[in-house]
């Protein structure tokens, strides 16, 4: 019984990681290029095609932080500490999560504009004009 268990979680976890993965940069095709549902699905799956493993690496690290953060949040909670827990809880999210979305957003606009040196020594200005106007 536990070994179908673990077989189960294994063929659960794997193609969830993948998954999350290959759709990672779904948020940004909606809101920097602009696109539907499925074009941003298919924009993101294009994106990620062959970073698929650095990127699901990404998608663990953050769900281990999040595993880290509820435990630290339960525990606080447990310990009859709620608003400490809350403060707590908002500090860390905010310490990891700012850097980890920097990450995200840098690999985007890497593999967006079909860059592959990380280091870029010159920043390059953006050009607005093309962006409407609210």
């Amino acid at each position: 019984m536990s070994f179908s268990i673990m077989i189960g979680t294994i063929l659960l976890l794997f193609p969830g990681l993948f998954l999350a993965a290959s759709f990672l940069f779904f948020i940004f095709a909606v809101a920097v290029e602009d696109r539907g549902l499925i074009g941003s699905l298919k924009r993101s799956w294009g994106l990620a095609r062959g970073s698929r493993l650095k990127l699901g690496l990404l998608v663990v690290v953050s769900a281990l932080f999040g595993g880290f953060l509820g435990g630290v949040g339960s525990l606080l909670d447990l310990a009859g500490m709620a608003v400490v827990s809350d403060v707590v809880t908002v500090v860390l999210t905010t310490v990891f999560f700012l850097p980890y979305y920097a990450i995200i957003a840098s690999a985007y606009l890497q593999l967006r504009d079909g860059r592959d040196a990380p280091n870029r020594s010159t920043a390059t200005p953006v050009d607005a004009s093309q962006t409407p106007e609210l």
